[in-house]
Order: structure tokens, then sequence, then C-alpha cells
């Protein structure tokens, strides 16, 4: 009898079977989180500037706005009565963790300083930038348009990775890299506040079939469709197939952890029979820490695809990743709220659901008045009307942005918290629309300009919202804001004959020729087939010489 050889990985690949990766085990100790961590490190801040990992919803101004208003309440509450839960002498920790492209972190402080001036006296507070890529950290702290805050003290930045799971000792510390101060657990402080958006989506969860008594723990297998000569390529998140097989839990304790394992016995006694379930596992591990930093006083503002009610747990089968250069999977916040729950803290959610993004609230350790600023400046700005609304709301009139008036859009970039990417829909009909605008609508596109490029980020990516501007206030005649933008241009995207030529026209404007002949030249040196260009510089050289006659 001929004896069963193991078929190859090339040979699997031949007859187009898939080839074992990794076999069964926790989601959470599935080398996809080391692949995930690759990819972070070796993209840094390019994971967002080349568009690959979303960040849109997640960084608009409209939900920058509502962390503004919903933290100032909860500072109101945290200053309120005899004997106020926050030191106005120390500051209040921001601590804003995996703050991906910055630009989130950015519109955040300038709305929220805005608010603070015209609110009179509070606390001080400290936003700190944190991620566990270095180049991210020294992205943002090198970022011009972060310095006035660095030199304010308002904005620091400091490593945080959640592989650091210890509440005290050197891996609970958060060395803030600016200041040098150290939060540690048992410090004596203020309260704290932290930020995850788009953070517990892509850190190690786990999956159960749970209810009616019953625990499974549902393994994960990987396997790709051909031979992986690099197994650490964090490319190969694109290709990979998951395999999932159940295994009975015997007994209680599966973390050896009583805060996680009493949310996860929960599930299993009052969930009905074969639940499917994420369970946050690091991310409730990263509340803990964040606690332990507080000394129990924490508001916990989040932003991410998941579900918050436990009937939204019905019916989810096999976890599922979505693949976008990292992966990232739905966030269970009712297991999250739970936990909250279970230290004495209370959940703040939209009481209508919700579309495309959960933003939810957390707080534990509220001061004796408990917090009702912060309840109402979350229902205010969230639960009533919030940023997923108005992504839904948007999604409908992207379709409707050709036939949309000046004076519509106006409204609806105002309504959008001053977004560039509302700004830019259909900005071919907005250039038509701003030439034929009467001076008091001008005046309200002027505004708009100005508001959208003081909360806009540079992260390097390749739309050129400076050279857009430019464009727009070039309409309006207005060229010498005009130049301005186009001069921003230059030095955020470099040297481009349609800038030196939008430049040179600007000049021409205003009537200085020898600063028009200079860009329209510049604008050959780079495309000599440039053909407005080289006619400009005729009709200039013409009048020039007329001039001189």
């Amino acid at each position: 009898m001929e004896t069963p050889t193991q078929e190859s990985p090339r040979q699997a690949e031949e007859h187009g079977r898939e080839i074992p990766l990794q076999g069964s085990r926790r989601l959470s100790r599935s080398i996809l989180w080391d692949l995930q961590s690759r990819f972070f490190h070796r993209q840094a801040v390019l994971a967002w500037s080349e568009g690959t990992v979303p960040q849109y919803i997640t960084s608009t101004p409209l939900l920058a706005g509502a962390y503004a208003r919903v933290v100032h309440g909860w500072l109101r509450d945290g200053l309120a009565g005899d004997s106020p839960a926050i030191d106005r002498s120390r500051p209040v920790h921001i601590l804003d963790l995996g703050a991906g492209s910055g630009r989130f972190g950015y519109r955040f402080l300038k709305i929220f300083h805005q608010l603070a001036a015209g609110s009179g006296g509070g606390a001080p507070v400290r936003y700190v930038m944190t991620d566990r890529v270095a180049r991210n950290l020294e992205f943002w702290r090198d970022h011009p348009s972060f310095q006035p805050f660095i030199a304010a003290g308002r904005l620091d930045f400091a490593r945080f990775d959640t592989e650091d799971a210890g509440d005290a000792g050197e891996h609970g510390e958060v060395r803030l890299l600016v200041s040098g101060e150290v939060l540690r657990a048992g410090g004596a402080g203020n309260p704290l506040i932290a930020f995850a958006n788009y953070f517990f989506d892509s850190i190690p969860q786990d999956a159960f079939v749970a209810g009616d008594g019953i625990l499974r723990e549902r393994l994960v297998s990987l396997g790709t469709p051909r031979e992986e000569p690099d197994p650490d390529d964090p490319a190969l998140l694109s290709r990979v197939r998951l395999g999932f097989e159940d295994r009975r839990v015997p007994g209680g304790g599966y973390y050896g952890e009583p805060d996680l394992d009493r949310v996860l016995e929960e599930y299993q006694r009052s969930l009905p029979g074969g639940t499917a379930l994420l369970f946050p596992c690091a991310a409730l591990r990263c509340v803990r820490r964040l606690a332990a930093l507080s000394g129990g006083r924490l508001l916990l503002l989040s932003a991410d695809k998941g579900y918050h009610r436990e009937e939204d747990l019905a019916g989810r089968e096999e976890p599922a990743i979505e693949v976008h250069g990292s992966f990232s999977m739905m966030v269970n916040y009712h297991a999250i709220g739970r936990y909250f729950l279970h230290q004495g803290g209370e959940a703040l959610h939209s009481s209508h659901g919700h579309s495309h993004l959960d933003v939810s609230a957390f707080l534990s350790g509220a001061p004796a008045g408990g917090c009702p600023e912060t309840r109402r400046a979350y229902e205010e700005a969230i639960g009533r009307w919030g940023p997923d609304d108005f992504f839904t709301l948007r999604g409908g009139l992207d379709k409707l942005a050709g036939s949309l008036s000046l004076e519509q859009r106006l409204s609806f970039l105002q309504l959008s918290g001053w977004d560039d990417a509302v700004l830019t829909d259909g900005f071919p009909t907005l250039l038509r629309q701003v030439a034929d605008a009467p001076e008091a609508v001008r005046r309200r596109v002027l505004q708009a300009i100005r508001r959208v490029w003081e909360l806009y980020l540079p992260i390097g990516e390749e739309g050129d919202l400076a050279f857009s501007l430019g464009a727009l206030l070039y309409e309006m005649l207005d060229y010498p804001e005009a130049i301005a933008y186009f001069e921003r241009s230059l030095r955020l995207h470099g040297p481009a004959a349609s800038t030196s030529y939008n430049l040179g026209a600007c000049y021409y404007g205003l009537r200085r020729l020898d600063d028009a002949l200079r860009h329209v030249e510049e604008a050959l040196a780079l495309d000599p087939s440039f053909e407005s260009a080289a006619a400009m510089r005729r009709r200039i050289e013409s009048e020039i010489g007329a001039g001189k006659r």
C-alpha cells in the first residue's frame, strides 16, 4: 500500500486548493493582528494620505465639533458644585487613541478652543495624540499646523499600544513627549478623557457563540490561495481566507480576568442559544488601563462601525474582516457599555440607531452631581441628530450636486461644519456659479473658503485644496487672496505649470505685468506645450512693450 504524503504548498496551489497559513486558535491570538501591526508600521501616515485606510467619516469637522461640545459639557459637570471633581490648576488630558492622520485632532483643537474662548474660565486641557508607530508621532510633532498648539502647551504626543495591557508599572504609564509628564496608574491627577475613532475595530477581538447557558469559542484558521514566500508580508491580508471551528468552553472564567469574564458570562446566560458575537477583549483591557490612569474617572467617546443594542447581536454569523490595506471588524459597543455599567458608569447611545457610524459615549466615576451637562451635550450634538445622520444625508445630496443652487451649496457646507469634501463636491459647477454670483453671495463664499481652510490639515494627499480655493477666488476676481492660496499650493504640492499660470493670471488682473510675466514663464518652463500660458506671455509682452513706447 502506498504511504500518503503531505501535499506541499506549491502542489496545493497548482491543484487550486487553499494553502494553510495558520491553524485554529483564538481570534485575538491570530497572526492577523501581527500583519495589521506590520502594515501600519510600514505605511505610517501614508496609510491615510494615499487613501488606503478610510478616515473621512471619523475626521469630519462635524464629528470634531460634536466631541468638542460633549467635552465642554463634561468639563462643566466636573467644575460644578462646592467640591469640584476637576482641579483647575492642573490640565485635563485628552488621549486620542491611534490618532490616524491627525486631521480629527487638528479640527477638534481648533473648534474646542474657539468654544473655550467664548465660555469663560474653565480647566486647562491638554490634547495628547497617541499611536504605536513612532513615525506617526514624528509627523504630527513636526507638522507646521500643530506648532501653535504645542507652543501653548495645548498639544502633546505619546506612544500608546494596546499590547501594553498592564494597569501599573512601566506598561501602564503614558509618557508625554513634549512636556515630559508621565501619566501613571495611581497617580494623583484630574479625570481623563479618551477618544477612540476607528480604533476598536482594528485591535484584537475574540469570537464566540453563546446563549442558553452554553458558551463556544469560535476559533479561526487562516489560508491563502497561493504560496506565500513571505508570511510576514502585510499585503497578504488582501488574500487571506478565514475558516472557523466552534469548540465548547468548559466551566467559567474564560479569560481569568473577572471584569471581562463577567460580561462574557452574562451573554452566556441571557442570550438565546446560538447567538454569534464578537467580544472586544483588547478594547475592554484598554478601558481598564484608562480607568487606572484616571482613578476610575473617565469619559470615553468612540466612533466606529458597530452596534450597541442587544437585539443587534441576533442573526450574526461568522465574523468578517473588511480589508483596506489594513483590516477592520465590527465593534460590539454593547459589551463595552455593559463593562462600564458594571463599574458603576453609564453608556450614552443614539436612540434612533445609525446607518454608517456608531458614536457612543461612556462615563465612569461621575462627580457628586452626576453628568447632566454631558448627557445634554451628547443628546444635542449626537443623539438627536449627529455625524451619522449627516453622512446619510450627504449620500443623498451627492446625487443632486449638479442641481443645487450656490446658496443651497453654501447652506449645506455650513451644516457640515465647513467640510472641505463638501465644498469640493461638484467643483466645476461651483466654479461656474460663483463667477456670476451677486456681491452678497460672494461674501458668503469668501467666508466659507476661509472657514474651510482654517479647519483643514494637509497630510500629503494628492488632492490640492489650496489650488481649488484659489481658483474659486480667481473667478470671484479676488486676486490678492487667490494669490495667497496658489502660493500655499506651491508650498504644499511643489511646482506645477497650472499653479504658476494661475498666479500669472492673478498678477495680470492686478496689472502687475512683470510679476505676471515671471509666473507665466515659470509655467512654460514646466510645460513648454502649455498653449494658454504661451498666449498670455505674448499678450503681456505686447502690453509691456506698448507701455515702454
